[in-house]
């Protein structure tokens, strides 16, 4: 499932929420767009903890902390490049 899936499948149970309001599709996309930036911001934050705990965890293999890191920043740029191909 991709973020922009979730950020349109929340503004859908918004407007079920609200049914007395009725959202134009210009406010319903100004929304999900909000709401998708929440969860890239939310996905990069829990990668860098992810990260610092992985480095901190290894202590003496830090070597392979490093090869794990590398890992998670090429997965990284991978979603930060599928994210933006959803704009």
């Amino acid at each position: 499932m991709t973020l922009k899936t979730l950020a349109d499948e929340t503004v859908d149970e918004l407007d079920r929420a609200f049914p007395d309001v009725s959202l134009s599709d210009e406010v319903r996309q100004k929304i999900s767009r909000i709401v998708e930036r929440t969860l890239i911001k939310a996905v990069e934050h829990t990668t860098s903890a992810h990260r610092t705990a992985t480095v901190i965890g290894c202590g003496p293999e830090a070597d392979l902390a490093h090869k794990i890191n590398e890992q998670l920043e090429l997965s990284n740029v991978s979603l930060t490049a599928n994210l933006s191909a959803l704009r």
